[in-house]
């Protein structure tokens, strides 16, 4: 089954614990961290590691020493030499998340900003953008009722197509308005080409206001919550 963890990383990572926590990466991850300009960015990027080192020593069993990562030819991150194990990372705003189980796993956090949302006419598939269109016109809401659920409809469809993305590992080499992922009596179901696939599957989690979390698989597999972590329990895999 899979899991899907979730760390309030600026929140849990003080200044102080933030120093603490660099000595449980290596050097070459340390520097890497450490060349991020804000102060915010390294926090992230350092929370997002060792939840991955939670997640796979958690569900896996497998210690973060004897843990190695590497990247496909997309930049999709996966622990070498074991084909069991798939997880993936999102991080935005205050949050890192992490989804891992025994199959192909995608996930994304968006933090809801004043993205214009006109983009979609770019980035979305006719079925995405029908649905946003649709918005507010089954009701008598205010102009700015109708703004505000079409901005959370526009985040979480963004969010729904980059846990996808991930979850296939090609990263953009797939044009995002070639696919759409849109609710279907209450599920979440893929469009390629106009044509309905039932490869795989999605889940919406309710992370925060003003945020959108979203899950894919191969398999329909997905926790009905979420677990939140803390710093602590983090920790916990090196000791």
């Amino acid at each position: 089954m899979m899991q899907v963890y979730v760390l309030d990383a600026l929140k849990e990572f003080s200044d102080k614990r933030f120093e603490e926590a660099l000595k449980y990466v290596d050097e070459a991850q340390r520097d890497k961290i450490l060349r991020f300009h804000f102060d915010a960015d390294k926090k992230r990027s350092l929370a997002g590691l060792l939840l991955s080192y939670y997640a796979i020593f958690k569900e896996f069993g497998l210690a973060p020493k004897d843990i190695t990562f590497d990247k496909n030819k997309y930049g999709k991150p996966f622990v070498k030499d074991r084909d069991d194990i798939y997880y993936n990372i999102s991080h935005s705003g205050n949050y890192v998340v992490c989804a891992i189980g025994s199959s192909p796993v995608g996930i994304d956090v968006q933090e809801h900003k004043n993205a214009d949302l006109n983009i979609a006419d770019r980035f979305f598939s006719k079925e995405e953008k029908e649905a946003l269109a649709t918005v507010g016109n089954k009701g008598a809401e205010t102009e700015e009722e109708i703004l505000k659920k079409r901005k959370k409809l526009f985040y979480d469809m963004w969010s729904l197509k980059e846990a996808y993305i991930k979850c296939i590992g090609i990263g953009l080499s797939k044009p995002l308005n070639e696919f759409g992922i849109v609710s279907e009596d209450g599920l979440y179901k893929l469009f390629e080409d106009g044509v309905m696939s039932d490869d795989y599957f999605f889940k919406k989690y309710d992370i925060a206001e003003n945020y959108s979390l979203c899950a894919c698989s191969k398999d329909d597999s997905f926790p009905e919550n979420f677990s939140q972590l803390g710093y602590s329990a983090i920790i916990d895999a090196y000791h």
